[in-house]
């Protein structure tokens, strides 16, 4: 193959240009592929949705939606026993992201986030949980536990004695857990512990 001279001085120039062109345009695909990840994991409403390594899940097939639910819920729980509290949370909105009606996964988020002090989100998830199983025990114990941090006594005493009538029968965290130490200084709960072996408890 035959070369002009004049374009074999360009020929340096255009290899520079090439390199830098295949470069810019290989980082902007890179750059969208990361937008698009981190979209995908952030959800649209903010929740923590993720990508399967193996392969696309079925997000229509509510089996293996419910057995992703149970894997984040238990990966929620490990880091919880870490007092990892981010790690936690991030693990059990992934759990409910699967399965909306997950109650245990409700109680536990609500749980790290009071951990974690951050008591809005830890009110408005036992909430959320309150409209699908208003009568579920541990929803109102931790309701108790979120009212006692905040120095609502008079409506912890109120969540305690549902917690109570609707089946919780952890008596040992009701007189050992830091979270309800505000109550246990109120007369009410005084009265409240004579009456707890008679429930047989």
């Amino acid at each position: 193959m035959n070369i002009p001279p004049q374009y074999l001085k360009l020929m340096p120039f255009l290899l520079i240009v090439s390199a830098i062109v295949f470069i810019t345009s290989d980082q902007i695909r890179f750059q969208k592929e990361q937008t698009a990840q981190q979209l995908a994991l952030e959800g649209i409403d903010g929740g923590h949705i993720h990508s399967h390594d193996k392969g696309v899940m079925d997000h229509s097939d509510p089996v293996a939606q419910k057995r992703m639910g149970i894997f984040h819920y238990n990966e929620g729980n490990k880091f919880l026993k870490q007092n990892d509290w981010k790690q936690a949370i991030r693990n059990y909105k992934m759990a409910l992201h699967h399965n909306k009606e997950f109650t245990e996964a409700y109680i536990n988020l609500s749980t790290a986030y009071l951990k974690d002090k951050q008591f809005d989100a830890s009110l408005k998830t036992l909430n959320t949980l309150q409209k699908i199983e208003e009568k579920h025990p541990l929803l109102h114990y931790n309701l108790a536990c979120y009212y006692a941090i905040k120095g609502d006594t008079a409506r912890g005493m109120a969540s305690l004695k549902l917690a109570l009538e609707y089946g919780f029968k952890n008596i040992e965290s009701l007189l050992s857990d830091p979270d309800l130490e505000n109550l246990r200084r109120d007369p009410q709960f005084q009265e409240l512990q004579i009456k707890l072996p008679e429930k047989k408890i």
